[in-house]
């Protein structure tokens, strides 16, 4: 049942990175680009070194080890993988109801970081929009479409001009990064570059 919770709220994050809001809160489609030779668009950073994300697609915990995991944000109850909205993700999730961090290639959004990036230029389907310093050589953003707060954060990595690899925190007080839940999204994406990397 908990599980099911943390992959709704990757799921969410998913869809708000294939849709934008008007006032209305009727969903718009943002601009896409279908070919990859078209990206990077609407100001986002270009990915110098493209990187083949096959590991994580058939093997999303890959993404992490537990022991690396547990380094930086506390004792895990167990980590879990399944089907999700916007690819197969996996959610790690901490004792003593600590929260969660679910992670995964967003494969139904072709645009990759481009398509974030456009969302914050028309002005609509992102209330925060914060480009980070490259995390292991890759571009990457804080967004959210709403739900920010304590404990909470959202961060995608251009993996590719095409492909993002996005992070989902929901952390509670008793968790050691409740204070810093994006940094522990830093921190967890530079794992995930790391095994990429080593996986090409």
């Amino acid at each position: 049942m908990r599980f099911r919770l943390v992959a709704t709220v990757i799921a969410t994050a998913a869809m708000l990175a294939g849709c934008g809001t008007e006032n209305g809160g009727t969903p718009t489609p943002a601009p896409s680009s279908p070919n990859a030779t078209e990206l990077p668009r609407a100001g986002a950073p270009k990915v110098a070194t493209p990187l083949d994300t096959a590991k994580f697609a058939s093997d999303p915990c890959s993404a992490a080890t537990n022991a690396e995991i547990e380094g930086v944000a506390g004792k895990l109850k167990r980590t879990e993988a399944e089907d999700i909205a916007g690819g197969r993700g996996c959610a790690w999730i901490f004792n003593d109801l600590a929260g969660s961090v679910s992670g995964g290639l967003n494969v139904s959004q072709p645009d990759g970081l481009s398509h974030l990036y456009a969302l914050n230029k028309q002005g609509s389907g992102v209330t925060t929009f914060k480009p980070l310093p490259d995390i292991g050589g890759y571009p990457a953003v804080v967004f959210a479409n709403g739900g920010e707060g304590a404990g909470n954060c959202n961060l995608a990595v251009g993996v590719r001009d095409n492909m993002m690899y996005t992070l989902v925190t929901k952390l509670f007080e008793n968790n050691p990064a409740y204070n810093d839940p994006c940094g522990l999204n830093v921190k967890i994406a530079e794992f995930a570059i790391q095994h990429l990397k080593a996986a090409q």
